[in-house]
């Protein structure tokens, strides 16, 4: 081989190197165990991301799941707690399961066993054509009753309070309560204040009076509840939907004083010879 051709072989190889450098992957890290599919046979696909995405680290303190629906969406959920008292917690448009799970964590301290989740088109969850809001609760609800908690409270945030009355009005056994956090009469079609007259089981609605017009839309929902199952909870505060469980304010924290009072009551065992709650 001339001495020429030796040359530019070794720039060619050079240059190679050196691409071959600029390119290089990291060494993958550690590859989290896969979520389990707890409801349904339908695949979640592996283009869904991870359950918890966005909060992983809170995510996987609990168990991180897939539900699957009526409709066949996968839902994205974490279970946290164990026992015989259930807490299903539904997310606000503007966010996702992420939003509850410093919440959760708190609840299933205190012994709770309790499910956030994310709605279909939402977080991780898969995106149907069409929403499926009251089903998706209802399927988190069953999951619960069908893995040993018979006991079972539903709390939504801003519009996950409204698909909350709504899917605890529909739900049959009812569910054990309805906890609603700043609920709109009505989101995407689906009316709180038409259902709230079929509900079966005691409902809470809290709003803060310099919050637009939600407490003029809480008081036309309980109004519409059934009255010996409404509790209407109005403070003098701004704060929105799930800002009542993550405030550091003097208000936020009657309310969740409020709501764990709530849960206590519905789902706590009523002591020997006492009368069941309402």
């Amino acid at each position: 081989m001339s001495r020429l051709a030796r040359t530019l072989l070794a720039a060619v190889g050079a240059l190679m190197l050196a691409v071959g450098a600029g390119c290089a992957e990291e060494p993958p890290g550690p590859v989290p165990p896969p979520d389990a599919t707890a409801s349904g046979s339908a695949s979640p696909g592996a283009s869904l991301p991870p359950v918890g995405n966005g909060c992983r680290d809170l995510a996987t303190q609990g168990r991180t799941l897939r539900l699957v629906n009526a409709a066949g969406a996968s839902l994205a959920a974490v279970d946290f707690g164990s026992g015989p008292m259930g807490v299903v917690l539904a997310h606000q448009s503007d966010a996702n399961m992420c939003q509850w799970l410093p919440y959760a964590t708190l609840l299933a301290g205190k012994g709770y066993r309790v499910v956030a989740f994310d709605f279909a088109g939402f977080g991780a969850s898969s995106r149907p054509a069409q929403k499926t809001y009251v089903e998706d609760i209802r399927t988190v609800v069953s999951y619960l009753r069908d893995r040993g908690t018979p006991k079972v409270v539903v709390m939504g945030a801003s519009m996950g309070a409204t698909m909350g009355i709504v899917a605890s009005a529909a739900i049959t056994p009812p569910v054990d309560g309805v906890i609603a956090l700043s609920p709109p009469l009505t989101f995407s079609g689906v009316n709180a204040e038409k259902a709230a007259p079929s509900l079966r089981a005691p409902a809470l609605y809290i709003a803060g009076d310099d919050d637009g017009d939600y407490e003029v839309y809480a008081r036309q929902i309980n109004q519409a509840t059934p009255a010996d199952l409404r509790n209407l909870v109005v403070v003098s505060a701004p704060q929105h939907g799930i800002q009542f469980v993550a405030a550091d304010t003097p208000e936020a924290a009657q309310v969740r004083a409020d709501i764990e009072a709530f849960l206590a009551q519905r789902l706590r065992p009523a002591p020997s010879g006492s009368p069941s709650p309402r």
